[in-house]
């Protein structure tokens, strides 16, 4: 559904219109994650039906969730970046992106991943109705995309909760809320969520400092373009992790297993998508987003999406059985890794198009470092000296 709409942004609003999206939406993604891994991953891993686990579930979404939404209606409006209608709108559409994506994870704790494509699919119409209505009209602007965002999400989360299964749709009295057990879990689980998210986000703020705005749209327009990728292995995290979840009790030699049968199935899948996306680049692209888009940038991105799937299944099964700390030292070092490949690459004057996959390669890293951390967990200890 976000590949949809950001293809209309770049067609309807132009490239440089485009870019200012890119940042904004990037900023939307990154906070969301925060409440993704603090609430959302933690309502998989811990016992929910427990009253004062709920309890802390939902206060430290509602805590959290305002504190982000009024913090990032600030720093745009502050920033310059954009208008204070368009800044008090991005709070509120953070907001309704924040809660949506609880709602959301609910019903993949429940493995109700059709109830979660048809709560995203009523969001997404409520958002085409909207831009379409305002190009008619001639009055589409970034404000109105982000409105449209906005009621969008607030419907998709009303009928998704309303798919949520009836014994877990319910609210409880916050009065003895645990909310440092959420904390105490979900915290370094919100700091690995937004490292990826994140990462994307300082990448455009250099290449905006560095190039302009227009260089922004371009590497955009071609991450957009090879973002179906990263889609299908995002759903497959998503999967893998309530999965990994309902069978925790510890890292064994025989899920290590399962997770390298995953990931050369993952491995395997994504090069042949990479493959066919690459082959019809040269018509499907400009046809899509009525601009040339660098064959090179769509390469590089494809090449990172490859090389998340190597990731995933070694930090979802690492993640569910307590070894959330190692898994997020493991991203935050591959994160930074790929910030100085970034800027090395600006500074030498490479082609900002090449930078995924610069991207690409301290991801992988990462992703053989998450292995070895799994499996030195999966070792029996030794027999007891003396």
């Amino acid at each position: 559904m976000s590949l949809a709409l950001q293809v209309a942004v770049v067609r309807l609003l132009g490239v440089p219109e485009y870019g200012r999206f890119a940042v904004l939406y990037g900023s939307l993604v990154v906070t969301t994650g925060i409440l993704t891994g603090l609430v959302g991953d933690s309502l998989v891993v811990l016992d929910r039906s427990r009253r004062e686990i709920r309890a802390g579930l939902e206060l430290v979404l509602l805590v959290v969730a305002g504190l982000l939404a009024a913090g990032a209606a600030v720093i745009v409006a502050s920033s310059g970046f954009g208008g204070g209608l368009e800044a008090v709108t991005f709070g509120l559409l953070l907001l309704a992106f924040g809660v949506e994506e609880i709602v959301r994870r609910l019903l993949m704790a429940n493995l109700a991943f059709a109830r979660v494509i048809l709560a995203d699919l009523a969001g997404f119409v409520v958002v085409a109705v909207v831009v379409v209505a305002a190009q008619l009209a001639g009055i589409l602007s970034l404000g109105v995309v982000l409105t449209g965002l906005a009621v969008g999400q607030m419907v998709g989360c009303v009928i998704g909760w309303r798919l949520v299964p009836r014994e877990d749709r319910h609210l409880v009295d916050p009065r003895g809320a645990d909310w440092r057990s959420v904390w105490r879990y979900g915290a370094w689980r919100a700091l690995q969520q937004v490292l990826r998210p994140g990462l994307f986000a300082l990448v455009r703020v250099l290449v905006l400092g560095a190039v302009g705005v227009a260089a922004v749209g371009m590497l955009e327009a071609a991450r957009t373009y090879a973002s179906p990728l990263t889609l299908v292995v995002g759903g497959l995290s998503s999967f893998l992790f309530v999965r990994f979840a309902r069978g925790r009790g510890g890292v064994a030699a025989a899920s290590v297993r399962e997770a390298d049968r995953i990931v050369r199935a993952m491995l395997a899948l994504t090069v042949l998508l990479s493959v066919v996306a690459l082959v019809l680049s040269p018509w499907a692209a400009p046809f899509v987003f009525g601009v040339h888009v660098d064959p090179l940038a769509i390469l590089a991105w494809l090449a990172y999406g490859v090389s998340v799937a190597l990731v995933t299944p070694y930090g979802a099964l690492g993640a569910v059985t307590d070894r959330q700390v190692g898994v997020l030292l493991v991203r935050a070092g591959d994160t930074v890794l790929a910030v100085l490949v970034a800027l090395a690459m600006l500074r030498l004057g490479l082609p900002v198009a090449a930078i995924p996959l610069g991207l690409a390669l301290a991801s992988a890293i990462g992703g053989l470092a998450l292995r070895r951390l799994v499996v030195v967990a999966a070792r029996p200890a030794g027999p007891p000296s003396g």
